[in-house]
């Protein structure tokens, strides 16, 4: 026996040709790198015009003394504070969601309505009466603040204003990032009862440290896609169509945040919520194109070894244009989820894709009608709905995707069982 150079040569060519179709799947990659970098420019746009991601560190008592300090070999006393953590804290954030757009970029943005209630146990120290203490709410960027926090203590309110004097929360990251605001808060060696209401406006996300020994916080909102982050998931949620209503109860424990936060250097620990769109265009496409060599590969296969099997000659130019169409498959892919979203875009790029490279098997390689003709367009069709499927599992795409490459191979090595590769004597 020997072997069938024919066949050799156009597998080689055939190899080659996949090759060159890195080029036009490296062009469509640049495209989706392109157009998320546009999203990004138009997200940083609209947070810094409405605000940006919302840290917040609340509430603190500031009680002023006197530290004795070493300067030039000399005993000085420099002001400092007492920072303590409340004992009990409940709050209540109400989340109203916004879009905002920028040409065809969206960015969901939010306004918070923060109302927070709680009380400062009778501190251990006795020094900690001052009538010169003060409440300090601490944030990463005081640019969202939509109305001035007003300040209950004790039944007396009072508006929070920039603060003149105090240190901020030294919490490791987030040290030069906080801002804070304060309030006349005359301290008592008794209980102290207090409630907060302010307004906050950002963007994606809203974050809140729980200080207290005994934390609960209840976030609300219309928007139905959020995301729950940072060091603590809901005790309860409900998650709908509607919207969302998560609960958390956190304790000093499991916090490790102790009652005096003078000198505290760990990492602060937060209650995240995000905002999120449910299907993000570009991400999808993203994780499409990666797939674009692979089916490109298997279409080449499925060529060659109806090449082979049916005896119809398949030229390496044709080979290059069913190449260029799944290639341009994905910038359809792209522009039209742009407009329309991306399940109806990909439904749409497919059935373009499918309806053209049949259409051309049909009259420029075939050229006739026949049952090879919808043999070739239900195979590329169901190619591209595992595709879809793959893009929805996240979590399986690996398991998914192994599992339909193997019965890819599997079906080739069925179609391609009778060919004699070798050529007779």
């Amino acid at each position: 026996m020997k072997m069938n150079f024919k066949i050799i040569i156009k597998a080689a060519v055939i190899g080659a040709l996949l090759l060159l179709m890195l080029i036009p799947l490296a062009f469509v990659k640049g495209t989706v790198s392109e157009r998320l970098d546009y999203k990004k420019q138009a997200e940083e746009k609209i947070t810094k015009s409405w605000g940006q991601e919302v840290l917040a560190a609340a509430p603190v008592l500031n009680v002023p003394y006197k530290k004795l300090v070493k300067e030039d070999k000399k005993d000085v006393y420099k002001s400092a504070w007492y920072k303590y953590t409340p004992a009990v804290l409940d709050a209540n954030i109400e989340i109203l969601p916004q879009v905002r757009y920028i040409g065809i970029f969206k960015v969901p943005v939010f306004t918070a309505k923060v109302k927070m209630k709680g009380h400062f146990a009778s501190p251990a120290r006795a020094d900690m009466a001052s009538p010169s203490a003060f409440v300090s709410l601490e944030f990463g960027t005081l640019k969202g603040i939509a109305s001035t926090p007003v300040l209950t203590w004790n039944g007396k309110k009072t508006d929070f204003e920039n603060a003149l004097e105090g240190e901020v929360l030294s919490a490791g990251q987030y040290e030069d990032a906080l801002r804070m605001l304060a309030a006349p808060a005359p301290s008592k060696n008794e209980r102290m009862d207090f409630e907060i209401s302010f307004d906050i406006r950002g963007s994606n996300s809203l974050s809140f440290a729980p200080l207290a020994k005994d934390n609960k916080f209840t976030v609300s909102s219309s928007w139905p896609s959020p995301n729950f982050l940072g060091g603590f998931l809901p005790d309860e949620r409900k998650v709908d169509a509607g919207g969302f209503t998560a609960v958390w109860n956190v304790n000093s424990l499991s916090s490790g945040i102790p009652a005096y936060v003078n000198g505290y250097n760990g990492a602060l620990p937060l209650i995240t919520v995000s905002l999120m769109f449910p299907v993000d265009n570009y991400r999808n496409c993203e994780r499409a194109v990666k797939y674009g060599i692979l089916f490109i590969a298997l279409t080449f296969l499925a060529c060659f070894v109806f090449e082979v099997a049916g005896k119809m000659p398949v030229h390496p130019f044709q080979y290059i244009l069913v190449g260029l169409a799944m290639a341009v498959f994905y910038l359809l892919l792209i522009a039209l989820s742009e407009f329309i979203g991306f399940a109806w875009a990909y439904i749409t790029a497919a059935a373009a894709t499918v309806g053209l490279i049949s259409a051309y098997a049909r009259y420029g390689v075939i050229k006739r009608s026949g049952r090879k003709v919808w043999y070739a367009a239900a195979g590329l069709g169901a190619l591209y709905i595992y595709l879809y499927v793959l893009l929805q599992l996240e979590d399986l795409s690996l398991i998914f995707g192994t599992l339909g490459l193997f019965a890819g191979i599997a079906a080739v090595m069925y179609a391609t069982r009778n060919i004699n590769w070798y050529e007779e004597r």
